[in-house]
């Protein structure tokens, strides 16, 4: 099978499922809730404002990603208990097209959150408040950066089950509500799940140019994860509990 076609056979299992409903109805009452914020405090500074809902974005979607991983992993396991997945021959082919599935479904519901709050702003009058060349800078490092979650959970889904992938889902929004609250520094910038958030704070106070190759470092740390999970699953032989 082509990875073409293992995309739409992705595609094909999630139909009829809630998985397209919640990437479109989510993203839509997010920006929504944005917008009503942007109205009804439009006293308070545009900067704190932006960053606010940038921040509550990094810090809502690892909890989001779990759940939808999760959900996409409890498919496979009540279809067959991942048998289709073993007998397949290239279990990388496949691997790489669920996740191609669902982070480019993240992605898609991430812009469209900020599209939609930009409509809003815009036929409210008040766009001119928002700092696009940021905002866009930011959701674009929100996107690539939680790629490392995306690849996390699909591991966590796969080895563990629905219970701990949700757990640690958690853990990591917890997480971003204090990373967005301190600075890191040294080796606490390479923690994955605080990755979206020092970004953003990285674009708001003007400090990339600061941290260029630690950036650097942690596109290649994302590159490596995925590689070594390509060949964990390539060997993996599905749960204990189904021996």
């Amino acid at each position: 099978m082509s990875f073409s076609g293992a995309v739409h056979s992705e595609l094909v299992k999630v139909k009829h499922t809630p998985f397209r409903a919640i990437h479109f109805l989510l993203p839509l009452f997010g920006a929504l809730l944005f917008v009503l914020y942007f109205v009804i405090y439009e006293n308070v500074d545009d900067f704190k404002k932006l960053r606010l809902i940038l921040e509550l974005t990094a810090t809502v979607f690892p909890l989001l990603i779990s759940v939808v991983v999760s959900l996409n992993v409890m498919l496979e396991e009540k279809a067959s208990h991942f048998q289709i997945l073993l007998a397949v021959p290239d279990r990388k082919r496949i691997f790489l097209s669920k996740l191609a599935v669902l982070y480019g479904m993240g992605v898609i519901a991430l812009f469209s959150l900020f599209l939609f709050f930009v409509l809003g702003t815009y036929l409210l009058g008040v766009l001119e408040t928002v700092q696009l060349s940021r905002l866009v800078q930011s959701v674009v490092g929100i996107a690539f950066f939680n790629l490392i979650i995306y690849i996390l959970h699909l591991f966590l889904s796969l080895k563990f089950g629905f219970g701990i992938s949700l757990f640690w889902g958690v853990f990591e929004s917890l997480q971003c509500i204090l990373y967005s609250n301190i600075a890191l520094n040294g080796i606490g910038r390479y923690i994955p799940f605080a990755w979206a958030t020092n970004w953003i704070q990285d674009i708001l106070n003007n400090k990339l140019t600061n941290h260029t190759m630690e950036w650097l470092l942690i596109a290649a740390l994302t590159i490596g994860c995925l590689l070594l999970t390509l060949v964990w699953f390539s060997h993996w032989e599905g749960r204990k509990n189904y021996e």
